[in-house]
């Protein structure tokens, strides 16, 4: 998988312009937002630490990326949430403030979406780590262990564990361990809520 990562300032302003969208900022909102009033305004401060420190690594700005990192560090350790910089892709949705453990040396594409209590790790004293494909979606509890490849647009159910490779595209798995119980995957989840929202 190629790595997407953020070398310039139109990546950065692109990149959040593109996430950011996800998380409301109009209205009273901003206010929220600048006193981090309500989880949705901690998940989008969040997503702007992550790519600003993606940025400055990238860019090899040594002084800013001590900076940003420690910000990020503080940031991340008071509100649990672990995802270190440049694990996704372009378009990562976190949904909820929450525990989560993502491996540095693990990798994923554009537009995951992750839940709180999730998992991206070594298994037991290897040090192969997942390899995320695009559009996957880790429900809540979701472990993905080892020196697997999970394809585009997989679904993992909540509490699985996923200890080896899904290479089916656009599947849901769950249990543990996790196997294929569906062959409907994120492709149809997003396609019922547009209908939703249409039908609203």
């Amino acid at each position: 998988m190629e790595e997407k990562r953020i070398r310039t300032r139109e990546e950065l302003k692109d990149w959040l312009d593109f996430e950011l969208r996800r998380y409301p900022n109009h209205g009273r909102y901003r206010i929220y937002n600048l006193l981090l009033m309500s989880e949705n305004a901690v998940l989008r401060r969040h997503q702007i630490l992550l790519r600003k420190t993606e940025y400055h690594i990238n860019s090899g700005h040594r002084l800013l990326t001590r900076i940003y990192k420690m910000r990020l560090e503080r940031f991340q350790m008071k509100w649990r949430i672990h995802i270190p910089p440049n694990v996704f892709g372009r378009g990562l949705k976190v949904m909820h403030v929450g525990e989560m453990h993502i491996n540095g040396m693990a990798r994923a594409g554009e537009n995951c979406t992750v839940h709180a209590h999730t998992s991206l790790a070594a298994a037991g004293f290897s040090d192969g780590v997942p390899t995320i494909g695009n559009g996957v979606v880790l429900f809540m509890g979701a472990i993905v262990a080892g020196d697997i490849h999970i394809a585009d647009n997989v679904v993992i159910g909540a509490n699985s564990v996923v200890t080896h490779s899904v290479e089916e595209a656009n599947v849901t798995v769950a249990g543990n361990p996790a196997k294929v119980v569906s062959h409907k995957g994120r492709l149809e989840m997003d396609n019922k809520k547009q209908e939703r929202m249409r039908k609203e």
